[in-house]
């Protein structure tokens, strides 16, 4: 299906504009992905508050161009773009675990503070821990020397009731 030129514009637009609003772009090959798997992908990063959005590789270079993001990759394959609006590390957790359930869909890379990044860098950010147990872990890392003092002290007390 051929596209007009005012509709491809309007597409490089729209790109654009996502790219400045996201905090983070993975892109993604889903070739060999069914229809019915795309839809589930998509509904998964709705609850996140994340797109998934199929692109023409050329279209997606004009956009990158647009925003004078330099050194683009070339990509291989059918691609599709994840965009991330809150958490950066989200997005990339949610694609990871589908990944491990359908193995179809591969990460190629993605943008993140404006520069592009390769797979391992977004796998990376998927193996972060959620911010609520980021948290947890530090307040048991900073009670324990408290707690530590206190059972020293526990101990003292026990050794002075023996004598």
């Amino acid at each position: 299906m051929t596209q007009t030129r005012s509709k491809k514009e309007s597409l490089v637009s729209e790109m654009k504009d996502l790219f400045e609003k996201a905090s983070i772009l993975v892109f993604v090959n889903f070739h060999g992905l069914s229809v019915v798997k795309q839809r589930k992908l998509r509904k998964e990063l709705r609850k996140i508050g994340s797109k998934y959005k199929v692109v023409k590789k050329t279209l997606l270079k004009r956009a990158f161009e647009a925003l004078g993001l330099k050194n683009s990759p070339s990509f291989e394959g059918e691609i599709g773009i994840v965009s991330g609006y809150q958490d950066v590390i989200v997005p990339p957790q949610v694609i990871s675990k589908f990944i491990r359930e359908n193995k179809e869909l591969k990460i190629v890379g993605g943008l993140y503070e404006n520069n592009f990044v390769d797979a391992g860098v977004i796998g990376r950010l998927s193996a972060i821990p959620s911010r609520e147990i980021l948290l947890s872990q530090l307040a048991f890392m900073l009670s324990q020397p408290v707690a530590g003092l206190a059972r020293a002290l526990n101990e003292i007390g026990k050794t002075l009731e023996k004598k």
